[in-house]
């Protein structure tokens, strides 16, 4: 299932209301996403690209769609009373969806203006690492394999956390990366060293935390049945494939909640990972 699917799957939302777009409202959209997802997103993605200015001032892009979900969800929360399940729910969806379409604000056509140099590392905020880094997020979520990997390389860098950020996304690619006989032994062997290329970069990173746990899921939720998620052991032996699915898929679950995940974007897109590869499990790829 595409990502807009999974969405669809959390239930069904009012019609977007007409907002006008005064100055008034478009200053607020701007100064709600520098406060609540620039930052996430930054962190997620390792992006400068999504902290937006113009003239020297924090924007937000003029895309026609993404002016009018911003606008819906802020009048959304406006409605929403304290103890109203209903519509804290509606404004949970809309904004599942609003965090995935900012994500992919970096597949805007202007984005793609840069090239990948062969010798340095590109810098922070490129648009298109930031646009191919998107790619491969929606690639690992929807179970799907990209034909070539369309990452930056890891390259000697004075700051050797900048190499390690590119490692690690660089590996997540190859991950998602196509092989020849996806379900065979030798892809099966080449993406388990990238999983644990990934486990030796995490650095810490809430972020990476969540990519390496969403590939363990999506690797090997086709080989058992669930439930495998909430119940995780506290002290589980991970060498055990069982017992690190269950890890994974309680860590995701976790970060997905409230009190889980430090940043609304986080928590959104693990619940869209949740669905994807735990329950119900929209993209797990059964095999034999």
């Amino acid at each position: 299932m595409k990502i807009d699917e999974i969405i669809n799957l959390l239930g069904t939302v009012p019609p977007s209301q007409n907002v006008a777009h005064t100055e008034g409202i478009r200053n607020e959209i701007a100064k709600v996403y520098h406060e609540m997802y620039a930052p996430g997103l930054a962190s997620f993605f390792e992006s400068g690209w999504y902290h937006f200015t113009e003239n020297g001032s924090p924007s937000f892009p003029q895309t026609q769609r993404l002016v009018d979900l911003m606008a819906s969800f802020l009048k959304a929360l406006e409605a929403v009373k304290v103890n109203d399940q209903t519509q804290m729910a509606y404004s949970g969806i809309l904004e599942t969806r609003l965090v995935w379409e900012l994500a992919r604000a970096a597949y805007d056509p202007l984005a793609a203006a840069s090239a990948i140099s062969t010798t340095t590392l590109p810098h922070d905020g490129d648009a298109k690492e930031t646009q191919n880094r998107v790619r491969v997020v929606e690639a690992l979520l929807c179970g799907d394999y990209l034909s070539v990997n369309p990452l930056c390389p890891p390259m000697q860098d004075p700051d050797s956390y900048r190499t390690r950020q590119f490692d690690f996304w660089y590996s997540l690619a190859e991950f998602v990366r196509t092989r020849e006989d996806p379900t065979g032994p030798s892809a099966a062997k080449s993406r388990e060293e990238m999983l644990s290329r990934m486990r030796y970069l995490l650095d810490g990173r809430e972020n990476r935390d969540v990519l390496y746990s969403i590939a363990v899921v999506r690797e090997l939720a086709p080989h058992f049945d669930s439930p495998y998620g909430n119940a995780a052991p506290q002290h589980a032996d991970e060498s055990d494939p069982k017992n690190r699915l269950s890890v994974a898929s309680k860590f995701i679950y976790d970060e997905s909640q409230v009190t889980g995940g430090t940043t609304n974007v986080v928590r959104r897109l693990c619940d869209i990972a949740y669905r994807a590869f735990v329950n119900p499990g929209v993209n797990i790829a059964r095999r034999p």
